[in-house]
């Protein structure tokens, strides 16, 4: 498959449903931006949302829908694994263990030198007040622009080759049991809690993501991975796989897609006071929240996702701009 038609292919799996809801919200994201900045600012940001390119913009990175960011990042990054895993199959375990530390450390440095100049140390960043941020372009910067996310995902890519690899490795026998996953686990949750109960020194938040969330994670894919490839019974990866989780799963990327959009319905001062005449506030609109995102989801899944016109038509632009494309 030729690069281009192998990367627009990833892409237009995500782009049509990004528009759709980019349409259907429109009038609110318009009004928000009109309101504090103009029909300039408005359709500058309109701009970047539409094309994804608002993560290479640090501080605007979240206009429009905001979670969005991340998908204007995977633009970027999914185009360079024509070129990234070609070279990662080629690489034997030791190669592949070298390549992760370094871009664990690529990762790192920028962190560290973040936290050094600015002294963040111990800077809450999601707690923190934009205003009262000590140096909030540099953060936004470590937190949205492609080139750092790239190399995270390319890390990702590289953990999943070295755990297909045990296989063929006869050299190399990888022990691997239900603790595998449960002690990676076990740590996520652990230190979301710790931190949530203050029960350990207050760390940047990127230090934290960086330094132990993001290698805990690799641990309890692989892990995950290496007990199914060997049968060994695993009660955390059997619940995991349950047919509810599953199918929640499956709703994963329209509830990631739609949740930022309702919310500024329910809790976004402008909007909701424009709509209900106050922020709604309570448990009880909290989960009239969740339930709307849910079934919004559901019907973006079934009617849209799932819609045979969609995938045909996303199938001929593919086929189109691979051709417009053809000088990558």
């Amino acid at each position: 498959t030729p690069s281009q038609k192998w990367w627009l292919s990833k892409v237009f799996a995500y782009y049509p449903m990004h528009w759709l809801v980019l349409l259907l919200f429109s009038p609110m994201f318009i009004y928000s931006d009109v309101t504090y900045g103009g029909w300039l600012q408005a359709g500058i940001n309109g701009l970047l949302s539409a094309t994804l390119t608002q993560a290479w913009m640090p501080m605007h990175a979240e206009v429009w829908n905001a979670p969005t960011w991340f998908l204007s990042s995977m633009v970027f990054s999914t185009a360079l694994m024509p070129f990234c895993l070609p070279k990662i199959a080629k690489m034997d375990k030791k190669s592949l263990r070298r390549t992760g530390k370094w871009l664990f450390l690529i990762n790192l440095l920028p962190v560290l030198g973040y936290c050094h100049d600015h002294n963040t140390w111990g800077l809450l960043e999601g707690m923190t007040p934009p205003k009262k941020h000590p140096a909030l372009a540099v953060f936004q910067a470590q937190r949205f622009n492609p080139m750092f996310n790239a190399a995270e995902i390319v890390m990702g890519a590289v953990a999943c080759r070295l755990a297909m690899l045990d296989s063929l490795d006869d050299k190399e026998k990888v022990k691997t049991n239900a603790l595998s996953t449960a002690v990676p686990f076990v740590g996520l949750i652990g230190i979301l809690v710790a931190r949530a109960l203050n029960l350990v020194p207050d760390i940047s938040d990127l230090l934290v993501r960086g330094v132990i969330f993001t290698p805990l994670f690799l641990k309890f894919v692989m892990g995950a991975h290496r007990n199914a490839v060997a049968g060994i019974a695993d009660p955390l990866s059997k619940i995991l796989s349950s047919k509810l989780l599953v199918w929640l799963g499956g709703l994963t990327f329209p509830i990631f897609i739609v949740h930022g959009p309702i919310g500024q319905v329910f809790y976004k001062k402008l909007i909701a006071t424009k709509l209900w005449g106050q922020v709604l506030k309570g448990p009880e609109y909290f989960f009239l929240y969740l339930a709307t995102v849910m079934v919004s989801a559901i019907l973006l899944q079934n009617l849209f996702l799932q819609n045979k016109a969609v995938g045909n038509w996303s199938k001929k632009k593919v086929e189109q701009l691979s051709i417009e494309f053809h000088f990558f």
